[in-house]
């Protein structure tokens, strides 16, 4: 699943491609893809105004005053093709633009959804989200105060969406492992020197990965169909043997796999 870094790069990657452009038409090729759809096919969108990304999501606003929502779940990408009559094996939506060009909804799993309101509309899955990482409000004082009293492990608290935004698997692993701290640790046992820790490296981490265009370990691709280069810079995740030497453990976390190292993460 694409997670902030990959998000990030598509937002970088489309506001290079697309702002600015005209909406002419939007195409579902599997039912269900476009959700709250006003007007059909006779609905205006107009210019694509500003581009931006809150969590995981991808957020248009138009010059009719919609916000187009991408969530690309495990498997969505977006492809730019500067011909219309290009197309991909999995398109399940297609935005055409006024010059020719198009923007492909590719998704191989069908997970992944477009979704339709008014510029001033309360979206609740978007209202819900936490603070973005790579701001000043995820601080030491922040993550203190919610890990308060905590007794889940670390991993899956970083992992909440409504906590932290932005935030997955891949991440989360190198974070903690570049913090030493083990994934199985409860919230509340964090001390404040560790807290700094996480909030320094998930920073560093995730800028990191953004340099890089994000990490491809299997369907993640840029707008330009290309994979990332960060998985070549992982340190744990999907690792055999730590840099100390020790085995890498893999345990499963709230049904996902959490790659550590017991030496090095106490």
């Amino acid at each position: 699943m694409p997670e902030l870094p990959e998000v990030q790069t598509i937002v970088s990657e489309l506001k290079k491609k697309v702002l600015k452009k005209k909406i002419i038409s939007l195409f579902e090729h599997r039912m269900g893809t476009v959700q709250n759809f006003m007007g059909k096919k006779n609905c205006e969108f107009g210019a694509i105004n500003s581009i931006k990304r809150r969590g995981k999501y991808i957020i248009f606003e138009t010059s009719e005053n919609l916000q187009i929502i991408f969530h690309l779940r495990m498997t969505g990408k977006l492809i730019f093709e500067n011909e219309s009559e290009k197309s991909s094996k999995y398109s399940r939506a297609e935005i055409i633009f006024s010059d020719n060009s198009k923007l492909i909804f590719d998704d191989v799993r069908a997970f992944g959804k477009i979704q339709i309101y008014q510029q001033n509309a309360k979206i609740e899955s978007i209202e819900k989200l936490g603070v973005e990482p790579l701001t000043d409000d995820f601080n030491e004082k922040y993550l203190k105060n919610i890990l308060k009293n905590k007794k889940a492990p670390i991993k899956n608290l970083l992992l909440n969406q409504h906590l932290v935004a932005g935030l997955g698997n891949i991440y989360v692993a190198e974070l903690l492992y570049r913090a030493k701290i083990s994934p199985k640790k409860e919230g509340r046992e964090l001390t404040s020197k560790e807290i700094a820790k996480i909030v320094k490296q998930t920073k560093l981490v995730l800028q990191e990965a953004i340099k890089h265009n994000g990490t491809t370990i299997s369907d993640y691709r840029s707008i330009y169909n290309k994979t990332g280069e960060f998985q070549n810079f992982l340190k744990v995740y999907q690792k055999k043997v730590c840099e100390c030497g020790n085995e890498i453990s893999r345990i499963k976390q709230a049904g996902r796999s959490t790659y550590y190292c017991s030496k090095c993460q106490k």
